[in-house]
């Protein structure tokens, strides 16, 4: 239940950013020139193409094969808003494949409290202003834009009060000479504020719902994923079912004997706690690589061959792009926990999940070192 509220207050504060970001972006536009003359295509861009080109990008994001989608998770991640406890939620819903959907769901949340934050600051300014639409474009004509104003007006034909008509464009059109002369004034003109109705259909109809139902589309579809509990059992609880044995690895507790080896830290860690790590072996490192969700070095690690010491934090679930990494080297992980550079005892069901993954792994060993506990 922690690790939901959380999730849920990290949703809040996206949808109070969005919300704040379209009511001020929105907002600006609409309050116009000294005159209050505000570009009608500014607003096109705003409620129609950009609504259109979100779109366009979730389906790219939706069908990015795993490896760059892991790229996009890894960032995230690694993002420092993100306190440990929020970091280890975010690897339960990768690991539970959950993650993907989880961030579907907050994009398709936020846009949509953008869309309303735009739609609220329109209908304030239309309330509290008396705003003049003109359109202004150097290549654009008004034969040009006509044809593209009554597509966009199509969903809502049946409402003639808000569809485009010649002489609303061609009266609503401002030249340069027009805009010099300061004795021309729009506003004193009635049709330049007739455009209210079309630019409301158009924010409704393109942008508020379809994020309305994209985003009831993510929440149903989170939803039906399984729930995995990733709570501590404690040792003194006894189950009263008969659970069958897994295949646990061994695990080593003498320290291994390396010549020639690699550090490859797969958590992150101080230098002081890698310090006291290395001075344990009888040899030093050839090279320390920085691997996982928080480096850079995963491919230079991969491409020397040296036999690693991967070092991983034993809180974190072993996931699958750990074993996709583990597969492609060879030696020993070595588990760690620490809290505020204090070493910590490294619980059994801790030891025991990593037992389960790494009898997986034909090149690889468990180790863990009692004598930093």
């Amino acid at each position: 239940m922690l690790a939901q509220s959380n999730l849920k207050q990290i949703s809040l504060v996206f949808i109070f950013i969005f919300f704040i970001l379209g009511v001020s972006i929105s907002g600006t536009i609409a309050s116009g020139d000294e005159l209050g003359r505000v570009n009608l295509l500014h607003f096109i861009g705003l409620f129609v193409l950009w609504p259109f080109i979100s779109f366009l990008l979730l389906i790219i994001l939706k069908f990015l094969p795993n490896q760059h989608s892991s790229v996009v998770i890894k960032t995230i991640v690694n993002l420092p808003l993100w306190s440990q406890k929020i970091k280890t939620q975010f690897i339960n819903l990768k690991r539970d494949q959950r993650f993907n959907a989880w961030l579907v769901l907050q994009s398709q949340l936020s846009v949509l409290a953008f869309s309303v934050g735009c739609l609220l600051s329109f209908l304030m300014v239309l309330l509290f202003s008396d705003i003049a639409f003109v359109w202004r474009s150097t290549l654009l004509k008004s034969n040009h834009i006509l044809p593209i104003l009554e597509f966009i007006a199509l969903p809502w034909s049946m409402f003639d009060v808000a569809q485009p008509a010649q002489w609303l464009v061609d009266t609503t059109q401002e030249n340069r000479m027009a805009a010099f002369n300061p004795t021309n004034n729009p506003t004193s003109n009635s049709s330049h504020g007739m455009w209210w109705q079309f630019l409301l259909l158009a924010q409704i109809t393109y942008a508020v719902v379809p994020r309305l139902l994209s985003t009831l589309f993510a929440f149903i579809s989170f939803k039906r994923l399984p729930v995995f509990e990733h709570s501590i059992i404690s040792s003194n609880e006894s189950p009263n079912r008969v659970i069958k044995s897994p295949v646990l690895s061994n695990v080593l507790t003498q320290r291994p004997t390396f010549e020639h080896y690699n550090v490859c830290c797969w958590l992150a860690m101080n230098d002081d706690l890698l310090t006291q790590i290395i001075s344990r072996f009888a040899h030093q490192p050839n090279n320390t690589y920085q691997v996982g969700f928080h480096g850079n070095d995963e491919k230079a690690a991969l491409l020397d061959k040296t036999p690693q010491l991967l070092l991983v934090a034993a809180w974190e679930p072993p996931m699958g792009e750990l074993k996709d990494y583990l597969e492609q080297g060879k030696g020993v992980v070595m588990l760690i926990d620490h809290k505020e550079g204090i070493w910590q005892p490294i619980g059994n069901h801790y030891i025991d999940e990593w037992r389960r993954f790494c009898a997986t792994l034909e090149h690889w060993s468990l180790f863990v070192d009692k004598d930093l506990l």
